[in-house]
């Protein structure tokens, strides 16, 4: 899938924009890597963190946020709990994005949310699943779709850097940023991947 997806970037860049396959060969194959060892809790709350964050800030953030569960003593889910509040603002998280971290552990005691579920789920129920906990929206739904479940056809236009770098790609062609989005499906995934790697 790897190989193949490179090889249609490559393709699409040749024929309609000579920047993105610039980008293409300079990062080579990017590889979709889904973590195994994480679960859907750490995901969930890991997506919050990253929200409006340089990717910097926010991985700063979420290392502050294990080690203080791991200095209490606890797994990450029971270290979002009221008492730890205080904890959990000093290692830097805002109050929206707590309350929103603690929806999501509900969600996931309930049963409302699993690995299992959102494996099985068509892409739009997954998308409505995900937007139906409070601070969750597309974007959310997309990085979960991309990092956690592996999926491989996932733009997001929340994304401040992706429409940064696909505007630049296309500047000097003769087709859109919406063009060149469909053209390179189903491996929009993919895209998303070289442009940030472009953009880091």
């Amino acid at each position: 899938m790897d190989n193949k997806a490179h090889k249609h970037l490559l393709k699409v860049g040749s024929n309609h924009c000579s920047l993105l396959e610039n980008i293409v060969s300079s990062n080579g194959i990017i590889k979709i890597n889904v973590d195994k060892t994480i679960d859907v809790f750490e995901c969930l709350a890991q997506t919050v963190v990253e929200q409006q964050l340089s990717y910097k800030a926010a991985k700063s953030i979420w290392n502050k946020v294990k080690s203080s569960s791991e200095k209490k003593g606890c797994k990450l889910i029971d270290y979002f709990d009221e008492k730890n509040r205080s904890s959990l603002r000093e290692d830097g998280l805002s109050q929206n994005k707590i309350k929103s971290i603690m929806g999501a552990k509900k969600a996931v005691n309930d049963g409302l949310i699993s690995l299992e579920k959102l494996e099985r789920l068509p892409y739009d129920e997954y998308t409505k699943l995900i937007k139906s906990l409070w601070g969750f929206g597309d974007w959310s739904a997309e990085m979960i779709a991309i990092f956690y479940l592996g999926k491989t056809n996932v733009w997001s236009d929340g994304d401040l850097m992706l429409n940064k770098g696909i505007n630049e790609i296309c500047a000097d062609t003769e087709i859109t940023p919406q063009e060149l989005v469909d053209m390179v499906a189903p491996f929009q995934s993919y895209l998303a991947l070289h442009i940030w790697r472009h953009k880091d």
